[in-house]
């Protein structure tokens, strides 16, 4: 048996992230040819979407089980997709990411560290984000309350290694709901599958990334931080050595989802996507429109 580590890549998409998903995978065959397999957890997807992710060999759809009655809101469910390693060396990133050059230092860093943590920027700490509460619930020490939060949605993890504890214990945050809440200003947000009566008593609760923040901070002893310009800066492009451009649902238009580039052959499906993605880029750039109007 070989001794290499087994790798994976970790996402997850609704119908509203799917036209950014194929983005991405088409991304990767581009940029990152001799990239790993992608497991893609279903957060409801059509059945066409569904059929053509199925299709495309690399690609693997999941299931997330029920764990918790609030499973569905406020991003609980990533507490479970991360607390679940598919491969030795694990990196998990939002659909809405494109890949920009081959991961495999990333996987390095998985594999050295146990883990890869990235920065959200230091416009807003932890304060700004975490009810004092948490502090005192896990014990954390006040000197974090000026230090940057980490990104839930770029996060890698290797199996049986430190990343363990923390994946375990975000798990466990999220069973007990303390993803759930929005701030008094994102009170607006707070409706259909995230309605809640949680208030949380800081400026800007942020649900699984506040989470995943404090727990590394208390579990892993000189945490090593990611610049965030290496994942979603501004520059985009290989020559400034970004890996990802995180744009989640901030685009016009996105160039990367020809069906060539995930299908040797004709596929029915994905020429029903492709409409549905044509479509959705239209009501797009209306609502754009809209909100441009005085």
């Amino acid at each position: 048996m070989s001794s290499e580590k087994t790798k994976c890549i970790i996402t997850s998409a609704s119908n509203k992230f799917f036209p950014s998903l194929i983005n991405m995978l088409g991304s990767m065959e581009i940029n990152f040819p001799q990239h790993p397999d992608v497991y893609v957890y279903d957060l409801g997807l059509f059945y066409t979407l569904r059929k053509e992710l199925g299709s495309i060999p690399w690609v693997h759809v999941l299931d997330i089980p029920h764990f918790a009655p609030h499973w569905r809101a406020c991003y609980t469910w990533k507490t479970y997709i991360l607390n679940n390693p598919l491969a030795d060396l694990n990196f998990y990133m939002d659909a809405g990411c494109e890949v920009l050059r081959p991961l495999d230092p990333l996987f390095e860093k998985i594999d050295n560290n146990g883990y890869i943590a990235v920065s959200q920027g230091k416009e807003v700490t932890m304060k700004d984000v975490t009810p004092m509460s948490y502090f005192k619930m896990y014990e954390l020490d006040e000197k974090f309350k000026d230090a940057e939060i980490i990104a839930a949605g770029l996060f890698g993890f290797k199996k049986d290694s430190i990343a363990t504890t923390v994946t375990q214990k975000l798990y466990e945050a999220g069973v007990k709901g303390l993803c759930l809440g929005y701030s008094i200003k994102d009170q607006w947000k707070n409706k259909g599958v995230n309605k809640t009566d949680v208030v949380p008593d800081c400026t800007i609760f942020r649900h699984d990334t506040t989470m995943i923040s404090v727990i590394l901070y208390k579990y892993v002893p000189n945490l090593i931080i990611e610049p965030i310009e290496s994942f979603s800066g501004s520059l985009v492009g290989k020559e400034y050595g970004q890996y990802l451009w995180n744009y989640r649902l901030n685009f016009s238009k996105l160039k990367l989802t020809n069906t060539t580039l995930l299908h040797k052959k004709f596929s029915l499906f994905a020429s029903i996507n492709r409409i549905f993605i044509k479509i959705f880029l239209v009501l797009k750039a209306i609502n754009r429109m809209i909100k441009r109007l005085p």
